[in-house]
């Protein structure tokens, strides 16, 4: 039988990429360089919980029960279904509770990106043959700014009011914008850069004396600002379990009662019709306990956070060439953005995780993005300018010990680059 050489093909790619990771071309074989090693340190000075935080204690202790209590889908119609569906609703009420709503107000999504896009999307196409305005802002999440950019290929027209260098936006022009054809106006309560806080409620007032629906991105809001839904003027809200010590995939979108909206994924039933799939049952119950927690702690992390600010800030200034860029306005207390003047930005970064120092100059969504951050450049910062700074963001367990860590290898980094500029 005449063999072919497409036989050997997959035999022979195998043997060439095995003799070059073992090194096995006749040439005597070194371990070789371990970088993992090499930059490890005993521990991590993570400071960007804003991407990101850990699971608190109290979600960690109860997984493992949870888990072996078993995973059924809360759709089925037998006994350990129904009992799902009833712990599912339980998590439902709960956050409602602790949001100050009805329990068939709360959706529960994939995270506040599905709840963003759901909330926009959704309005837009369910309230189409009243109007095709919508406002929004220049400085939002990328999971608003790009759903408004798929309205606007499908017809609808977005007003993108900018704002001022303290990343404010200006409610007499936004009140000037509103239109008898504005259907919707969608704000992040709190940047999820700088931090800055927007006047949601005075903004939501406004839109409804217009007849406007309000939505609101709250995921760098929720445990740092208190909310009750009822008397907000909020029509919609998101919110985000990983940003809170519960796991990623698990989010929530609250709806006010009467305001219905397309749904944009089909299949069952599930969320009231509005988001199909079979709902994350286990994710539904750890972010009820810690939206739970954040509600009950919410003045004494407060505290701790605005003292960790006013400490870091203190050493910050300090360091050469950095601009904290604060202003004077309303700000939540854990997260600080602040840049660094004719500093290369990307040497900046690598040299702070050689040193095992998380943090970040952005949204986590836009990481690898070698553009600047659009909500600095919205501020009027130069490109050399906003890819030099630093988003730090605290969680519960920063420490001031860490926050002295950190601050002194910053200083020594930053005094480094500026002597080999020099």
């Amino acid at each position: 039988m005449k063999t072919r050489v497409d036989d050997f093909l997959p035999f022979l790619i195998d043997r060439f990429f095995y003799c070059i990771i073992t090194r096995s071309f006749f040439i005597p074989s070194r371990p070789p360089f371990n970088y993992v090693q090499t930059m490890k340190r005993s521990s991590t000075i993570y400071l960007d919980h804003a991407s990101g935080t850990n699971l608190l204690p109290e979600v960690k202790s109860r997984i493992s029960e949870w888990l072996d209590s078993g995973i059924v889908n809360p759709s089925s119609i037998h006994q350990e279904g129904r009992r799902s569906a009833a712990e599912l609703d339980e998590a439902r009420t709960s956050i409602a509770e602790m949001l100050g709503c009805k329990s068939s107000e709360i959706l529960f999504t994939s995270g506040a990106t599905e709840a963003n896009n759901l909330a926009i999307l959704g309005t837009a196409e369910a309230l189409r043959n009243k109007g095709l305005h919508i406002i929004t802002c220049a400085t939002e999440h990328p999971s608003v700014l790009e759903s408004h950019k798929a309205l606007e290929k499908n017809g609808f027209q977005v007003t993108y009011l900018n704002v001022d260098k303290n990343g404010d936006v200006d409610p007499e022009e936004f009140s000037a914008r509103l239109t008898d054809d504005t259907i919707l106006a969608s704000f992040m309560w709190v940047n999820n850069e700088t931090g800055l806080m927007h006047p949601i409620e005075e903004l939501a007032q406004m839109a409804h004396k217009r007849g406007s629906r309000f939505h609101c991105d709250a995921v760098q809001a929720f445990g740092h600002i208190p909310m009750q839904m009822q008397n907000s003027g909020i029509d919609s809200l998101a919110l985000s379990g990983h940003k809170l010590g519960a796991p990623a995939g698990i989010g929530v979108l609250y709806l006010r009662k009467g305001h219905t909206i397309s749904r944009n994924s089909f299949g069952g039933s599930q969320e009231q019709n509005v988001r199909a799939g079979t709902q994350n049952h286990l994710g539904a119950k750890a972010l009820a306990t810690a939206i739970k927690y954040h509600v009950a702690h919410l003045d004494v992390n407060t505290k701790k956070y605005v003292e960790l600010s006013e400490h870091i800030q203190n050493q910050l200034k300090e360091l050469p060439g950095i601009q904290i860029n604060r202003y004077g306005k309303q700000y939540t207390p854990n997260i600080l953005s602040c840049s660094f003047k004719h500093v290369d930005g990307e040497a900046l970064f690598i040299r702070l995780d050689m040193q095992n120092i998380a943090v970040s100059n952005g949204a986590a969504c836009s990481s690898g993005s070698q553009s600047p951050s659009h909500v600095l450049t919205a501020l009027g910062f130069d490109e050399n300018l906003a890819q030099a700074s630093l988003r730090i963001s605290m969680g519960i367990e920063t420490t001031r010990h860490e926050i002295d860590d950190f601050c002194r290898e910053l200083k020594q980094i930053v005094t480094s680059i500026y002597r080999e500029i020099k």
